[in-house]
């Protein structure tokens, strides 16, 4: 009996269906080029981006024309094209984005000796996280990859490479029988690639004959090619220049000498950027490659990286007044026990009540206490204001009541106002929940709406609690159906009773991780599978909001039959990496998931500094929950705060 070797059967669907299943917003192609622009634009390359999403239509006639299958998917939702001034850049763009994305494949336009054909570079890259998520999931069930294509050419193939995409790649029925007009064809082909390469040589023999004229500023300009600002060379540096010329190896010659890799590799490097211009490029320079103490001596003195520094178009441009809009930048609900406290006996609520009061107050008056001098020592009702800075404490003792609201403007972003709200109480029996001492906390910021923004920010993007919350984590104690614990915690079979009524607990505000492992067969837990996700680490950065617990296969399993997980007794897949959220959903991840996961980090720091990276495998995989652990917590409806937008104090 013969065996059925053939590959999956093409996959098909119509115009109608793709249009209706693919939603690719606008925010995908815009941050794309975003990204790579802010790139290039930090290292003065000459360049043009544009980009593109495949219709509906162009979607469908690819399916008709390729066997695409769940194996061989379309990978070009997206297009990005980059076009480049000079033919050297295409390599140095190449690296580029291989630093900036997760490039799948590169591939060349294959030449031979005697054949002229467009010169591009294409690219399969992965799709950065945060933007896949932007994309309606039915695209990912249609064969479509979760990829983009960057396509990286010179301006010169760009001006004609439409043309000869439609009237021959696509119209070989018009040359079959004509192959006189083809090789008119491939003469001007030749032609352009000649001018690409020639305009690469004139300007390095024009940077030489600049050099031997002592023109040092033009020498660099040409030699470097980049998009320099107006800003004269320094007097002192000239000077410097032109006395080192009694040395062979002079300080001029090494900087025509310095390949342009070197200089876009340090552009590139800097934290923030810097003004592009001739003082910057020989301080860069003299950093990495010359060590001259007279130039270093000049760039010090003159602060040569904010030197020239032009105002940005935010900066000249009049804001008209917008409402403003808040946003969560942490939130949470949740008893505090007072399991921290150092004491012989179970602490009382009046003691929880007064040692998270006198916390919190102490951490106003480190704040605040420099604006407002006249803020009493002990905690007491209390307001103040002045300008864009705002207290207001409400203490009641006898009650077990403080509430608290502060607010200030965010010192290095315009227009931006952060705050931060606080609820203790005394809950009695009897009203829903346990009772106890209560906190809750919402810290975020409100800003007007960016109607000109290109990119939308997610929500967790400035994740942040306010000091008081940590410390009476740490000092005090908090319990969120378990007591919240900032070492790794292993499961014994004691505790798994206990472990399973938490997850059930509707009072839970903390996500539950659970990490259930094998043996390795000496007695220790086997926590290969985890790769680079280093379990004590990951405690200690999201125990403040979630359960981390670990434990082995016998008591994983237990613990998800008493939860009520179905699957406990017939699935396989142990090792397993579960999240049980608080609203009773549940994630749960295998070996093979923490192996194949690629995570676009997308940073973004106030000023001009944006970097971006991707990782993978167990370090992406650990990025990726801290995310969606963040991003549940701020997006949780765990407690709206006093909402000031539209009352004018705290309530009582």
């Amino acid at each position: 009996m013969e065996q059925n070797t053939a590959g999956p059967a093409p996959a098909s669907f119509t115009k109608e269906q793709l249009a209706a299943g693919v939603k690719v917003p606008p925010v995908v192609e815009q941050d794309l080029r975003r990204i790579i622009s802010d790139r290039l634009e930090q290292c003065g390359l000459y360049y043009r981006c544009f980009s593109r999403t495949k219709t509906a239509q162009s979607m469908a006639r690819k399916f008709e024309l390729k066997d695409l299958s769940e194996e061989h998917k379309l990978q070009d939702l997206i297009g990005v094209r980059i076009n480049l001034y000079f033919d050297d850049d295409v390599d140095i763009c190449r690296d580029i984005m291989a630093q900036t994305f997760d490039v799948i494949e590169w591939s060349t336009s294959k030449r031979s000796e005697d054949e002229f054909k467009p010169a591009k570079l294409n690219g399969v890259c992965r799709l950065p996280e945060y933007l896949k998520s932007e994309i309606s999931p039915r695209t990912w069930d249609m064969c479509i990859d979760d990829t983009f294509e960057l396509q990286i050419k010179t301006m010169f193939f760009e001006g004609w490479h439409e043309v000869e995409h439609d009237m021959r790649y696509k119209g070989e029925e018009l040359w079959s029988h004509y192959p006189g007009f083809s090789r008119y064809f491939n003469s001007i082909l030749a032609t352009l690639e000649l001018c690409d390469k020639s305009m690469v040589t004139l300007f390095e023999d024009l940077g030489h004959a600049l050099y031997k004229s002592g023109r040092w500023s033009d020498m660099i300009k040409s030699h470097f090619r980049l998009k320099l600002g107006e800003t004269q060379l320094y007097p002192e540096v000239e000077q410097i220049l032109n006395e080192d010329m009694v040395r062979s190896d002079n300080l001029a010659k090494q900087i025509f000498r310095t390949p342009r890799q070197i200089l876009i590799g340090q552009l590139l490097s800097r934290t923030r950027h810097v003004p592009i211009n001739v003082n910057t490029i020989i301080a860069l320079l003299n950093e990495s490659v010359f060590h001259d103490e007279r130039l270093t001596d000049v760039f010090h003195r003159t602060d040569v990286f904010n030197d020239g520094r032009e105002d940005s178009e935010t900066e000249a441009r009049h804001f008209e007044l917008r409402p403003m809009r808040r946003q969560v930048a942490f939130q949470m609900k949740t008893r505090v026990d007072g399991s921290r406290l150092k004491s012989g006996s179970p602490p009382t609520a009046q003691t929880v009540f007064t040692q998270c009061s006198k916390m919190i107050w102490k951490w106003i008056q480190s704040k605040y206490g420099v604006l407002f001098r006249n803020m009493p020592e002990e905690v007491q009702t209390y307001h103040a204001d002045l300008l864009a800075y705002h207290v207001t404490v409400k203490y009641d003792p006898e009650r077990h009541v403080m509430k608290v609201h502060v607010r200030h403007m965010d010192p290095e972003v315009g227009g931006r106002i952060w705050y931060s709200e606080a609820q203790v109480y005394e809950q009695k029996e009897g009203e829903g929940v346990t009772a106890g001492i209560w906190l809750k906390v919402l810290n975020g910021y409100a800003q007007p709406e960016r109607r000109d923004s290109a990119t939308v920010e997610r929500q967790s993007t400035y994740f942040s609690y306010p000091g008081f919350y940590k410390n009476i984590v740490d000092t005090i104690g908090t319990c969120s159906a378990l007591p919240c614990s900032g070492r790794r915690r292993i499961l014994r079979e004691e505790d798994v009773e206990t472990v399973a009524r938490a997850i059930t607990d509707p009072e839970r505000q903390f996500p539950i991780v659970l990490i259930i492992s094998k043996d390795d067969g000496s007695g220790m837990m086997d926590e290969s599978w985890l790769m680079q996700f280093r379990v004590s680490d990951f405690t200690r950065t999201v125990w403040r909001y979630a359960h981390v617990l670990c434990c082995y296969e016998p008591e994983g399993r237990r613990i998800l039959q008493l939860a009520g997980d179905v699957r406990y007794a017939s699935e396989p897949q142990i090792p397993r990496f579960y999240i049980y959220w608080p609203d009773g959903t549940q994630d749960d991840y295998s070996a093979e998931d923490i192996r194949n996961c690629s995570f676009g980090r997308h940073l973004e720091a106030r000023g001009d500094a944006r970097t971006y990276d991707i990782v993978h495998g167990g370090q992406a995989f650990y990025h990726r929950i801290v995310t969606d652990l963040r991003d549940w917590n701020v997006g949780a409806n765990m407690w709206e705060g006093f909402q000031l937008d539209v009352m004018t104090e705290i309530p009582d």
